[in-house]
């Protein structure tokens, strides 16, 4: 009679979850580095990671302490940063490779060693002190979090093989990347906690998807993540500081400072950065003779006796959109439609609270928009435009200035400040003009903006904020500055010269943003100021300020694939929850969860057939080629396997010789071979392979004569029978 065991399983448990740890580590460095370094460096991260992890593993069952090994880990950080140095820093490499290929061969270099060491650090301590594993649990959820964070800079058409057929149904792939994160997240928690007890460790992933599945189905009901501010930029936005909630932000909103007035200041930020806050969707192409979109906020035209800021006067800046409509509401002195403009529909959807609305050039009508993705816009209007179609040429031949304001409108809008140097350098600057362009106001008020934009130098960084006249010390002084600068300035110039001039801001973009679509995407750093002069005929036009020398980087433009999801959001893509009418769409996504699932299981499948028939195929084989002194192993270790496939296995705690001598009327010729293994493993066996390879064949015999061919065939088949054996 024969005994069965339970598969002895412990040595491949501990090193399938020592390897599965190994590329949990290869894992999280990757994605740390994949937002920072080229492709190459992310799998030079992975395998750093899973070489760290293992190597760590190993240093912890020797005797070296971990004061050690912590105290080397530093060192060798250190040698990684000067070899790092020394390859970018003019070396040899850097002589035979370029610099080029020296930078990107010391960034895949350190992408490798770093992860080396500092898994190898964290493996080492924790596989001593429990303690230490909250540095690996650390390093694992700050990376998977990170990558799968929602509403990460707004980038929620990344990475496109999940996002790609979640916007094609008409969904928000940010649920799905909710869900993704904290899976990933907590299942590496786990598999780094590694317990012990199987049912346990289960029962934690049970607990943790029934949380996961609690947080997707709680989350309409409070909301998604907010997307992030984007700070205030000109005041087009409510401070962050401000605006939040309750009164002191809808304070902030109708009266406070940013929105009535521009702030000179030292270090200027445009606020959020590349965060997005609206998508404008284009119902007709056009291309702005200046190549730049405007898309016009608020304007400042009253001059306080230090800068300019909004008018309190009723008869002026009546073009500018007073709120946000409730119902369709025309601008009262919009632009007049003619030679000089032509109307064009733009819808806006704003994913950040605005001060107030703004649209593109000057504003004709603008009316509210049903919303159709509540939790990715805040509002959505659609706006007329009166676009500027002839070029800037076309008015030089035009007055300035409106034909229907009085004295006192052309007195607001030609105040200048009373130092007699701008009227002084205004004069210089346009006694530059050809004759035939000598009486010529318009011409004048190019030449102006021509001249700061030869003359300006463009940085964020200045220092005069703090003159009594933050113009004239940048106008004066070192014709350093930012937008705010450069259009205090022009106006002010212009205005010595007798031109109707203003500062309006807002957001610039350029037309090369668009990539060819039809939707164009703001973020928080193209908000802008821009001086505008009234010329007859085409109401107010932008002449902005280009300097051609900057001192700050220039911004890179908006991902386009992100641009071109949000306008397909924002043309409506259908809201969750789900309703009724999104069952197809049910049976789709179903589907392709499905296929995809399928698909990784059937590759996990076959990659786990693979292996085991691998090593069943190696055990098999080892003894034709392996050397004299292990061949008595290898052979009994083949014909133990043959043995097992046919259910005959050793039971727990029977000794070797035991499971020989019970089994000898089965197989006979095992008896023999077990003595020459143990006989050789103890040093008391002359090795003779002529007569192990017999015995081997004895066995064998033993088993077709006594096993039904079924039986042995479907032991050969089976890829886990080796897993039997002990």
């Amino acid at each position: 009679m024969t005994t069965r065991t339970r598969p002895g399983l412990s040595f491949i448990a501990g090193a399938l979850a020592e390897t599965g740890r190994a590329a949990i580590h290869g894992l999280a460095w990757a994605v740390l580095v994949t937002t920072m370094a080229p492709l190459v460096a992310a799998f030079a991260a992975f395998a750093g990671g899973f070489i760290g992890s293992v190597t760590g593993a190993s240093l912890a069952r020797t005797r070296l302490r971990t004061s050690v090994v912590a105290f080397g880990a530093i060192v060798a950080v250190v040698f990684v940063v000067w070899l790092r140095w020394a390859l970018t820093g003019g070396s040899t490499l850097a002589a035979l490779i370029g610099p080029v290929g020296a930078m990107r061969a010391s960034a895949v270099l350190t992408a490798f060693l770093c992860p080396v060491i500092v898994s190898a650090t964290l493996r080492t301590s924790s596989s001593r002190r429990a303690i230490f594993a909250v540095l690996e649990l650390l390093l694992v959820a700050v990376a998977f979090t990170q990558l799968f964070i929602p509403h990460r800079d707004g980038a929620i058409n990344r990475p496109f093989y999940l996002a790609d057929w979640i916007i094609a149904l008409g969904w928000d792939p940010t649920w799905l990347f909710l869900f993704m994160g904290g899976t990933v997240t907590v299942f590496g928690l786990v598999l780094l906690l590694q317990e012990q007890r199987f049912g346990r460790a289960l029962l934690n992933l049970g607990v943790v998807g029934l949380l996961l599945a609690l947080i997707v189905i709680a989350t309409p009901m409070v909301g998604m993540p907010p997307t992030p501010p984007g700070g205030g930029g000109l005041g087009l936005r409510p401070d962050e500081a401000e605006g939040r909630n309750g009164d002191k932000g809808q304070k902030q909103e109708r009266q406070g400072p940013s929105a009535g007035e521009l702030e000179f200041r030292n270090k200027y930020s445009s606020g959020g950065a590349r965060v997005p806050v609206a998508v404008v969707l284009f119902h007709d192409d056009y291309s702005p003779p200046s190549g730049v979109y405007y898309f016009r906020q608020g304007a400042f035209s009253q001059y306080n006796g230090r800068k300019l800021v909004t008018s309190g006067r009723q008869d002026v800046d009546r073009d500018l959109i007073p709120h946000f409509p409730t119902r369709p509401m025309e601008i009262a002195d919009a632009p007049p439609m003619n030679e000089n403009r032509g109307p064009l529909e733009t819808t806006i959807a704003l994913m950040v609270d605005h001060t107030r609305p703004f649209a593109l050039e000057a504003p004709i009508e603008v009316e509210p928009m049903q919303n159709p993705y509540p939790n990715r816009f805040r509002r959505v209007y659609r706006a007329t435009s009166g676009v500027l179609t002839s070029d800037y040429n076309a008015m030089l031949d035009s007055r300035l200035g409106s034909p229907k304001w009085s004295k006192d409108q052309w007195a607001h809008y030609t105040e200048a400040p009373p130092d007699p140097r701008y009227q002084e350098l205004a004069i210089e600057i346009a006694s530059k003009l050809p004759d035939e362009l000598a009486d010529n106001q318009v011409a004048k008020a190019f030449s102006v903006a021509s001249w700061l934009s030869r003359e300006g130098i463009y940085s964020l960084k200045n220092e005069h904020s703090g003159a009594e006249d933050p113009t004239a010390s940048f106008l004066f002084g070192d014709l350093t500055g930012y937008c705010v600068h450069f259009a205090h300035a022009a106006t002010y110039l212009m205005r010595s010269l007798d031109v109707p001039t203003r500062v309006a801001t807002g957001y610039a973009v350029s037309e090369s943003a668009r990539q060819g679509g039809s939707s164009l995407l703001l973020s928080g750093a193209a908000s802008h100021a821009w001086p505008e002069i009234y010329v007859d005929g085409f109401g107010w036009v932008v002449l902005d300020v280009y300097p051609l020398r900057a001192l700050d980087p220039p911004e890179q433009p908006m991902d386009p694939d992100l641009q071109r999801l949000l306008g397909e959001l924002a043309r409506g893509a259908s809201p969750l929850p789900l309703s009724a009418t999104d069952l197809p769409k049910i049976k789709e996504l179903a589907r392709r969860v499905t296929m995809t699932v399928g698909a990784w299981l059937l590759m996990l499948l076959g990659a786990t057939l693979v292996f085991l028939y691998g090593v069943k195929a190696w055990r098999r084989l080892a003894p034709q080629w392996a050397p004299i002194a292990s061949l008595p192993r290898v052979v009994y270790r083949a014909e133990l396997d043959r043995i097992g496939e046919v259910s005959v296995l050793r039971a727990p705690g029977e000794s070797r010789e035991s499971f020989a001598t019970r089994i000898r009327d089965q197989v006979p010729a095992f008896e023999r071979l077990t003595q020459a293994h143990i006989s050789s493993a103890f040093g008391r066996h002359e090795l003779d392979s002529g007569s192990l390879r017999e015995d081997a064949e004895g066995v064998r015999r033993d088993i077709r004569q006594r096993f039904s061919s079924w039986k042995r065939f479907l032991g050969f088949i089976t890829p886990w029978s080796w897993l039997h054996s002990k």
